[in-house]
């Protein structure tokens, strides 16, 4: 009888994780093949704002040393419904997050016709699509280039100020950073923000070198 109880118990975990490693099993109603691998979404998403934003995305990925052309990734577009909240798992206040194991790029509540992404937050609340895709791929990237292990003992702040470089922005624009630190308010966007600064700070000395900026002190 235990036996029964502890196969059952593992098939319905099973089937509970099982989206997570597949996220299409979420059944998401619509798909769109692009150069950068299958775009899944809630709502069907414009096809002229779709190229838009993976052009885009491509363009800034091959800034970076790290970029390879072949490389192409399932993306997953929500409506920051319960899609993305199973998905999202604890970070769901996220803008977008890279599924572990099987690198699927899962996106936020994203409006189909202009790819604007937020996250619900009042402040820093906004992204384009095109700035996470090329932020979601850079990760990849990273892993590629030095190890998925090793990546992770990178600091943080030249791990994602190194992402919102390649995607060419991040979520607090200069003018709205200093009105932040003039209130004294300790927003997360903060930490990106200032991130992306001193990484290209590091790379502007550097010669632009990413091997620089992860292996040297």
């Amino acid at each position: 009888m235990g036996g029964t109880w502890g196969f059952a118990l593992g098939a319905v975990l099973l089937l509970l994780a099982s989206p997570l490693l597949a996220p299409q099993l979420l059944a998401f109603p619509h798909k769109a093949q692009t150069e950068l691998g299958p775009v899944w979404s809630e709502d069907k998403l414009d096809p002229a704002m779709l190229k838009r934003a993976v052009e885009k995305a491509r363009k800034r990925l091959n800034t970076s040393p790290l970029a390879q052309t072949a490389e192409t990734r399932d993306i997953f577009v929500t409506n920051g419904g319960w899609r993305w909240t199973y998905l999202a798992n604890t970070v769901s206040d996220a803008f977008a997050l890279t599924r572990p194991l099987n690198d699927a790029i899962i996106i936020n509540r994203t409006d189909p016709s202009s790819g604007i992404v937020r996250n619900g937050d009042s402040v820093a609340g906004q992204r384009t699509l095109a700035d996470l895709i090329a932020h979601e791929f850079t990760h990849g990237m990273i892993d590629r280039r030095y190890g998925t292990l090793r990546a992770r003992f990178f600091p943080t702040w030249k791990v994602e100020g190194y992402c919102d470089h390649v995607a060419g922005t991040s979520s607090l624009r200069a003018r709205e950073a200093a009105q932040l630190e003039r209130e004294g308010r300790d927003h997360p966007a903060l930490i990106y923000f200032h991130a992306r600064r001193r990484v290209e700070a590091i790379l502007a000395a550097n010669g632009g070198s990413p091997d620089a900026l992860f292996l040297e002190d």
